[in-house]
């Protein structure tokens, strides 16, 4: 009992369960545009909670009628997400679960400066070589599942190398065109086909392969990096922004930085 309240250990238990819940849809949803109605969603919840608990009747009617009306919205609004979240968890064969587990660690992996550090590194140099040999390349990096893109290609799950995604990109490789998916340290899948954004304020020299990266993005915490076969200049799109022609030392911060975030 503390201040003359009795509480459980259930109790303790029930909210560091919920704040964990809480924390993993956030993270989920990060850098997307559902974290601003997820956090909105948060903060209708803690109101209705309030006036429930000080008994004003008629806030907690009105709330109420919309929170039950509100969970079919969104269902709506979170479809993507939904989808995408059922996709990843709902894999029936043994091998999705046990793959399951292991995305699990990989993605705790990232947060190990040693792990993110040689990560960056590979992706680093496998940039430089296309760019010097002006080969033209697009890869999206994710920190989750993004099924919706990788059921668009071909399917590889092999181990990120700086020499696997320099012979992916190689002019006469079969699996050349589209963009390739890098799942936490993992190549999963190749020749992917990417929604090209529907920006009408970009230049007009903005070639397909940049609006197909900035598109991946804008809806997504997804980070893409594109090498122009033209210039050999080297892009970045992140959070519906694209940045062009930029440097090894800053693109090596942007990757860095993109797999410290939480």
């Amino acid at each position: 009992m503390v201040g003359g309240i009795d509480i459980r250990v259930l109790d303790i238990l029930d909210i560091v369960i919920a704040a964990y819940l809480i924390y993993m849809v956030y993270k989920y949803v990060k850098g997307t545009v559902a974290v601003n109605i997820f956090i909105g969603i948060i903060i209708f919840f803690l109101l209705l909670t309030v006036v429930t608990n000080l008994k004003m009747r008629l806030l907690s009617l009105m709330l109420g009628s919309v929170a039950g009306i509100g969970l079919i919205g969104i269902m709506v609004i979170f479809q993507p997400e939904i989808r995408r979240f059922l996709l990843m968890v709902g894999d029936r064969t043994l091998k999705g679960r046990f793959t399951f587990i292991e995305k699990f660690f990989n993605q705790a992996n990232l947060g190990n400066t040693e792990h993110s550090t040689k990560l960056t590194q590979e992706i680093i140099t496998a940039s430089t070589e296309l760019s010097k040999t002006k080969t033209g390349g697009l890869m999206i990096l994710s920190k989750t599942d993004v099924p919706d893109l990788v059921k668009t290609g071909k399917l590889l799950d092999a181990k990120v190398s700086a020499i696997l995604l320099e012979n992916l990109f190689f002019k006469n490789a079969p699996l050349h065109d589209g963009a390739v998916i890098i799942e936490d340290d993992r190549v999963v899948a190749a020749s992917c086909i990417l929604p090209v954004s529907e920006n009408r304020d970009l230049p007009d020299d903005l070639g397909l392969r940049h609006r197909a990266g900035l598109g991946a993005t804008e809806n997504t915490d997804l980070l893409a990096i594109m090498i122009s076969e033209e210039n050999g200049e080297i892009s970045y799109a992140h959070n519906g922004k694209i940045f062009k022609n930029v440097s090894m030392p800053e693109l090596k911060i942007r990757i860095n930085k993109y797999y410290s975030e939480i």
